[in-house]
C-alpha cells in the first residue's frame, strides 16, 4: 500500500494574467521553513492552474506572463532541502488558456453551448476542455515534460469527470462507437470510459518516467464508483471543506467510509478558508480546524488542508499559525494513528457504486440518511460497494434502493445462508415487474404503495426505555411508504395509517396535508430473526426531512435486531464516537483507540451552521464492548488515566469533559 504523509498542505495557485509580479517575493527558503515550522510534511505544489498558466519554464505550454524565473522548481527544491514532500498539481479539463488558443478543443454541451463561464461575466467557471480532441496530446506532454525535469513525488490530477461532448468532432466519435448521442445516459457512459482511458494513459506515462513509486491521484473520482480507479491511482484524497457550498460537515464522515474499504491510504482535505478556494481573507479558528482534522482522523483518514498563495509568491504567517496549531496536535496523535484501523458492524450497501449505475458524485439520499442516522447512534459502520466483502460484516443494511441485478441477488442469498443479517427498506430487492421481492428470507409480501403521501406512522411496542416516541400518537410519513403483507412467521411492528385524503386543487384542507385517516392494514416494519424490512424508507425520509422520530423508530428497531453494539453512548447525537483497533507494534500492545469528535454549531442565518467555536462538553458516558479487562484507560497523547469499570462484557468510561477532538485509549 502506498504510505502517505500524514500532515499535507495543499497549495492553490490560481493566478489570472491580471495579477502581476508574480512570485516576486518569493523566498525559498522562508517557504519551506513557514511548512517545516507549522508541522507540514508534504505540500501539493504548482505546475499548471486553471487560467491554463505554467509556473516553470515549458516548452509545451505557456509560463505566467508575469513570472521571470521557475518557481515550481524552486518550491520543490526548498521542500525537498528539508525533508518535506513536493506532489505536482496539474489542472487537467479545466484550463481558459489553451481554450483561447484552441476553441476546437473546447467541450460543448448539448445545447450546442461551449462549456465554461459565459463570456461577459466575472462569475466562477473555467473553459472545458474535451480529452478525447487535440487537447489530450498537448496535455500528456506537458506531464511528460515535468516528469523529465523534476524529481517530482507524484502528482494531483484536478478536474477529471466524465463529460459528453457534442461538438461535430464529439458526436462523431460517439457515433463510430456506436453510441446514439441523443442517449444522454449512453453519452455519459461513453465519456466515462474515454476518461478511465485517459486515467491508464496518464498513469502509466507517470509510472514509466518517474522512478519508485510516485503518488498518482486524480480528483473528481471520489463518488460511488470510486472502485474503478484503483488501479491508475495509489490513494484517494478527499476534497470536502465543510463551509463551501457543495459539502457541508457531513460529506467527509460518508465518504471517507467507503474510502476506506479499499484498503488504500487515504486524505480528507479541508481548507483554512471560511468559505471555498480562493477565499483570500477567510480564516478558520483553532477550534474549527481542530475540529475538522479530528473528523479525518477519526475517520480513518489522514489530513490535507487547503490554502492558495499569494501572486507575490508570500505566504500567510497567520494561516500557517493556525495550521501550525492543528497539526502539531495531530503529530502528537501519531503514535496512536499509526496502522490503526476503524472498527465496522454495519456496512451500508450503495448500489450506485455498481458499475456507474449513477452518473452523480453523491452517494442516494438512503444511503446518506443511514449514515447520518448511524453516527447520532454510535454504531460504527462503513459503506460497501457491490462488489466489496460481504461477509466481513454481521449486518447489512440496504436502504431505499430498488431491484437487485441477479448477481447481487445470489451474493445476498448466500451472504443470508452463512448467517448475515440484513435490514432493507422501502423498494429495495423489489422486482418492478413481478412486483415481488427478489430475497425469499424477506418476512413479507409485497402489495402496492401506500394510497397517500404523506401517510402517518404509529410506533410498535415495546418501546426502548427513555423513548420519546408515543405509543399512542401518528407521526406524519412525508415520504412514499409501501403497503405489504407480513409473513406468518414474522414479527411486525407499528400500524400505517392514511392521510384523509392526498392535498390536491380539488382536496385540500389547512396549511399542509390532511390529518390521519383509516389503517392501512400494513406494519411500520416486519422483521424475523434475519432480515428486519422497513416497509417506511426511513433512512432517504431522515436525509430529506431530519425528523427526530424517524431516527428514534429505526434505532428502536435496529437496537433490537442487531447484534449487541461495540460501544453504547450516553451523549447527544452531535458526540460522534468511533472506534478503532491498533495492532501490536514496537514498544506498543495491542489496543482499541476511541475517537470523540464534538460538534458546536451555533445558530445562523447561513445554509451551512459554523462550527468556529467550542467549549468542553462534561458528563459524557461510554461502554466499549470489551471481553478482557483492560489494563489502563487514559487519554491521548497526555497519558492522563481515566477511571473505568468493566460489567457485561462491556469497559464503562465516565468521560472527563470533553474538548471538539478527544481520544482516549484502551489498553
Amino acid at each position: 500500500m502506498h504510505k502517505l504523509p500524514s500532515r499535507q498542505v495543499h497549495l492553490d495557485f490560481h493566478t489570472s494574467a491580471d495579477c502581476e509580479h508574480v512570485g516576486a517575493d518569493f523566498d525559498p527558503g522562508r517557504f519551506a521553513r513557514t511548512f517545516r515550522d507549522a508541522h507540514v510534511n508534504s505540500v501539493t505544489v504548482f505546475a499548471k492552474c486553471h487560467h491554463g498558466f505554467s509556473y516553470y519554464p515549458t516548452e509545451v505550454g505557456t509560463q505566467h506572463p508575469h513570472l521571470d524565473f521557475d518557481l515550481l522548481g524552486a518550491q520543490i527544491e526548498a521542500l525537498h532541502r528539508h525533508g518535506i514532500r513536493a506532489p505536482i498539481y496539474i489542472s487537467v479539463m479545466w484550463d481558459d488558456l489553451a481554450g483561447q488558443q484552441h476553441p476546437e478543443w473546447i467541450a460543448v454541451d448539448r445545447e450546442g453551448k461551449l462549456v465554461g463561464r459565459p463570456p461577459l461575466s466575472g462569475k466562477w467557471g473555467w473553459t472545458t476542455m474535451d480529452l478525447a480532441s487535440g487537447y489530450r496530446g498537448y496535455f500528456m506532454a506537458q506531464v511528460a515534460e515535468i516528469c523529465d525535469r523534476y524529481p517530482a513525488d507524484g502528482f494531483f490530477f484536478d478536474i477529471c469527470y466524465p463529460l459528453p461532448n457534442y461538438s461535430p468532432q464529439g458526436k462523431a466519435q460517439m457515433l463510430a462507437a456506436g453510441v446514439n448521442p441523443e442517449d444522454a445516459h449512453a453519452a455519459w457512459e461513453f465519456a466515462r470510459r474515454n476518461l478511465l482511458a485517459f486515467f491508464d494513459e496518464v498513469s502509466a506515462l507517470v509510472r514509466r518516467k518517474l522512478p519508485g513509486e510516485p503518488s498518482i491521484f486524480y480528483n473528481s473520482t471520489v463518488s460511488p464508483r470510486m472502485r474503478e480507479t484503483l488501479s491508475t491511482q495509489t490513494h484517494f484524497e478527499i476534497e470536502s471543506l465543510p463551509t463551501a457550498g457543495q459539502w457541508g460537515y457531513l460529506h467527509y464522515p460518508v465518504m471517507a467510509r467507503q474510502a476506506r474499504t479499499y484498503g488504500r491510504d487515504f486524505l480528507g482535505m479541508t481548507g483554512r478558508f471560511h468559505g471555498t478556494w480562493g477565499d483570500f481573507g477567510g480564516l478558520k479558528t483553532r477550534d474549527q480546524l481542530d475540529y475538522e482534522c479530528g473528523v479525518i482522523l477519526a475517520a480513518g483518514g489522514k489530513i490535507s488542508v487547503g490554502d492558495q498563495l499569494h501572486p507575490r509568491g508570500i505566504l500567510d504567517p497567520a494561516v500557517y499559525r493556525l495550521i501550525g496549531h492543528a497539526f502539531a496536535r495531530v503529530e502528537n496523535l501519531e503514535p496512536w494513528l499509526e496502522g490503526a484501523t476503524p472498527t465496522a458492524e454495519v456496512a451500508i450497501l450503495s448500489l450506485d457504486s455498481a458499475n456507474a449505475a449513477s452518473e452523480g458524485d453523491n452517494h442516494p439520499p438512503g444511503v446518506q440518511g443511514a449514515a447520518q442516522m448511524l453516527l447520532e447512534m454510535g454504531r460504527q459502520f462503513d459503506i460497501l460497494d457491490p462488489a466489496g466483502d460481504f461477509s466481513r460484516y454481521p449486518a447489512l443494511l440496504l436502504p431505499d434502493s430498488g431491484a437487485l441485478p441477479p448477481a447481487l441477488t445470489a451474493k445476498f442469498e448466500d451472504y443470508l445462508a452463512s448467517g448475515g443479517r440484513l435490514i432493507l427498506s422501502g423498494t429495495s430487492a423489489l422486482d418492478a415487474e413481478t412486483r415481488r421481492f427478489q430475497l425469499t428470507a424477506i418476512p413479507a409480501a409485497y402489495l402496492e404503495p401506500a394510497s397517500t403521501r404523506p401517510c402517518y406512522l404509529r410506533p410498535g411496542s415495546p418501546l426502548p426505555a427513555g423513548s420519546e416516541l408515543a405509543a399512542d400518537y401518528d407521526y406524519a410519513f412525508y415520504g412514499q411508504a409501501q403497503r405489504v403483507r407480513p409473513a406468518p412467521d414474522a414479527k411486525p411492528w407499528g400500524e400505517m395509517r392514511a392521510a384523509l385524503f392526498n392535498r390536491t386543487w380539488a382536496h385540500f384542507v389547512s396549511h399542509q396535508h390532511a390529518p390521519v385517516g383509516e389503517l392501512l392494514n400494513t406494519p411500520v416494519a416486519v422483521r424475523n430473526e434475519q432480515v428486519l424490512y422497513f416497509a417506511a424508507p426511513l433512512f432517504a425520509a431522515y436525509r430529506e426531512h431530519d425528523y427526530w422520530a424517524y431516527r428514534a423508530m429505526a434505532q428502536s428497531l435496529l437496537e433490537a435486531f442487531l447484534p449487541p453494539p461495540l460501544l453504547k453512548a450516553e451523549a447527544p447525537g452531535w458526540v460522534t464516537f468511533t472506534l478503532h483497533q491498533q495492532p501490536a507494534g514496537e514498544g506498543r500492545p495491542a489496543r482499541q483507540i476511541l475517537h470523540i469528535s464534538a460538534y458546536h454549531p451555533r445558530r445562523t442565518w447561513q445554509r451551512i451552521p459554523h462550527a468556529d467555536q467550542s467549549a468542553l462538553t462534561a458528563g459524557l458516558r461510554v461502554s466499549v464492548r470489551r471481553e478482557e479487562p483492560a489494563q489502563r484507560v487514559y487519554l491521548a497523547p497526555s497519558r492522563e488515566k481515566i477511571d473505568y469499570a468493566q460489567d457485561k462484557g462491556y469497559l464503562q468510561i465516565e468521560l472527563p469533559p470533553v474538548g471538539v477532538h478527544t481520544v482516549v485509549v484502551i489498553e
